[in-house]
């Protein structure tokens, strides 16, 4: 997916086009949550350095950042909403 969305900000960026991918880390949802209790939690969260796992909304949030706001400059990233348990 993420080669995908590359060649997309490369395609069509001269074209007004713009391509953000958001890769977000566990999420408190509902499967992610039975996911955490059934592999021990603590552990895993543990392994992030924030402490807690992203919220929907504010994955949400990144969504409408990236829809109003990002500038044309920032199309190809990709923004990790991860807690920093995965730094590139």
């Amino acid at each position: 997916m993420l080669a995908l969305h590359k060649t997309i900000a490369r395609q069509y960026a001269g074209e007004g086009i713009m391509s953000y991918a958001i890769t977000p880390g566990f999420t408190d949802t509902a499967m992610a949550g039975d996911y955490l209790a059934s592999r021990g939690g603590s552990g895993i969260l543990a392994d992030i350095p924030l402490g807690r796992v992203a919220t929907p909304e504010e994955i949400a949030s990144i969504a409408v950042f990236c829809a109003l706001d990002a500038p044309d400059s920032m199309t190809g990233a990709t923004l990790d909403a991860n807690g920093a348990s995965y730094v590139r």
